[in-house]
């Protein structure tokens, strides 16, 4: 499960079914007037601005199953995704690895966050185009679509980011993996630069057999 939920970039599901990001239609003027490397610029400085986030999010997996819940950001390297019921998942990221704990299995695996696109976003002063091999920035629909791909082939597929041309406010996103298999997230309810408790970065492992065999 691991490596498949870490190659989609966060949140899919092993599925034979996948589906498309969404091609926008594209209007001539837009295209003629839009500076990507200004937007670029602009998104860069947004994300190292921030230093907390939080919003409500709705993931749509490659099977067209939903689910919805909390994001929680704490810039750099902290992350937290609470799935509302019935999920079982809970994604914690504490600056160094990311941890997805399925609460049924009752398991907890753990994977570098560098090896994740969530690092693009998370490390301290971000600037995507040297993070990463950015392939596409546009402006379409009312959105900044910004497609990355990782520089070094360490990860599968690639990330599309979206934000809002006026603020850079990441919005939504959409990630795939080599085979097409793709995840959407958008988020809403957004604020920024409030109080997180820190403890929210931080899972705690499960008992182990060691300490079950000293009680």
């Amino acid at each position: 499960m691991i490596e498949l939920f870490f190659s989609l970039a966060l949140f899919a599901q092993d599925t034979p079914d996948a589906s498309a990001a969404p091609e926008p239609a594209a209007t001539e003027s837009a295209v003629e007037a839009f500076d990507a490397e200004a937007a670029l610029t602009g998104i860069n400085a947004w994300l190292n601005s921030v230093e907390t986030y939080r919003a409500r999010f709705s993931q749509i997996a490659p099977d067209f199953s939903s689910s919805t819940g909390i994001l929680s950001i704490r810039r750099p390297g902290r992350l937290r995704f609470d799935y509302d019921d019935p999920s079982p998942l809970l994604v914690v990221a504490d600056g160094t690895t990311v941890a997805i704990e399925d609460s049924d299995l009752e398991t907890v695996d753990r994977v570098p966050l560098r090896s994740t696109p969530l690092w693009w976003i998370l490390k301290p002063d971000v600037n995507l185009a040297e993070d990463a091999s950015v392939t596409d920035i546009r402006l379409e629909d009312g959105y900044i679509y910004v497609t990355a791909e990782d520089r070094n082939d360490d990860m599968d597929g690639a990330a599309t980011f979206l934000f809002n041309p006026d603020t850079y406010t990441l919005e939504e996103w959409f990630v795939s993996d080599s085979l097409g298999y793709m995840t959407r997230v958008t988020l809403s309810e957004i604020e920024t630069e409030i109080r997180l408790n820190p403890r929210l970065f931080i899972l705690d492992e499960p008992d182990d057999d060691r300490r079950n065999r000293r009680q």
